[in-house]
């Protein structure tokens, strides 16, 4: 039983702490805004990315700064 419980715990943290979830996609003016929040450290790796799409393609670059 013990091992259950352990492996149960080691499971949630480790999908809790691995990879990132897309919270929010905005458009304005033609670009698309994406905000990346992550789940660890409770969000502290926020970053927001200003995407242009074209024909095939996007290309996207980090929002410097927190708006």
């Amino acid at each position: 039983m013990r091992r259950l419980i352990t492996g149960m715990f080691i499971a949630v943290v480790a999908v809790t702490s691995v990879g990132c979830s897309y919270g929010a996609i905005a458009s304005h003016e033609g670009k698309l805004y994406v905000a990346r929040n992550d789940g660890f450290l409770f969000g502290a790796l926020r970053k927001i990315y200003e995407c242009t799409p074209a024909t095939g393609s996007m290309t996207c670059v980090e929002v410097k700064g927190k708006p």
